[in-house]
């Protein structure tokens, strides 16, 4: 009899045990699943904050350089001839420096991998790729309008005796005015801006695509 008892009071305690770490384990978990509500609501905060905000930057940027493709278009066309010098000089200074911006890209990477801190949206996971691609796309096209920019456009400018006034946007002195006047006619310019028109263009479209990618992935995160 002692032995059944002593049996049943072991087996109760046991039970006691257990159903104590079930507690303690379901409380922990629970813990657990707060932070990482917490951290995902940090994480869409976050994301949505950046990606707000370079958008605004890419609008901006966007419609500056529609500016200076609507006076490359005029310039190719012919149609400032009537220009004053300094209004020609100040043209050219205008159209070669384009807006050209390296937007920050989002804190994406825990995002896309398997250990993502948002677990149940594969739609977001979805349009956040979309979002990385478009970043890439943006950068690989800017490379082109860079490299112009350094490898054709300053030594022309340089060779031509215009300065370097232009190419580090400081357009101030008279006599870079003069200069720059001098190379207006000039068909190896013509040349150099048309090419810049077609890759300012295609910079141009990959920017619109990015906003449209980011406008899309910011209605998934306000979604959430």
């Amino acid at each position: 009899m002692k032995s059944t008892s002593y049996l049943k009071y072991a087996i109760g305690e046991i039970a006691l045990v257990v159903i104590g770490i079930l507690i303690a384990l379901s409380i922990n978990n629970w813990n657990e699943g707060l932070k990482e509500r917490k951290k995902e609501k940090l994480t869409i905060k976050i994301l949505t904050e950046e990606i707000d905000k370079n958008l605004q930057q890419m609008n901006e940027d966007y419609n500056n350089n529609i500016q200076i493709l609507d006076s490359l278009t005029l310039y190719t066309k012919g149609e400032l001839k009537k220009q004053d010098g300094y209004a020609k000089a100040r043209f050219i200074a205008y159209v070669l420096n384009y807006n050209w911006g390296k937007f920050e890209y989002p804190t994406l990477d825990q995002e896309l991998g398997p250990n993502r801190v948002i677990q149940n949206s594969t739609e977001l996971s979805s349009a956040l790729k979309a979002l990385n691609t478009a970043h890439t796309a943006v950068d690989f096209q800017l490379n082109y309008l860079n490299e112009l920019f350094n490898n054709q456009t300053v030594p022309y400018l340089l060779e031509s005796g215009a300065g370097t006034g232009l190419i580090n946007t400081m357009f101030q002195y008279n006599q870079e005015a003069q200069k720059l006047e001098a190379l207006y006619d000039m068909e190896s310019l013509r040349n150099i801006l048309s090419i810049q028109q077609l890759f300012l263009f295609s910079y141009n479209r990959r920017i619109q695509m990015l906003m449209q990618q980011s406008e899309l992935t910011l209605k998934k995160l306000r979604e959430l």
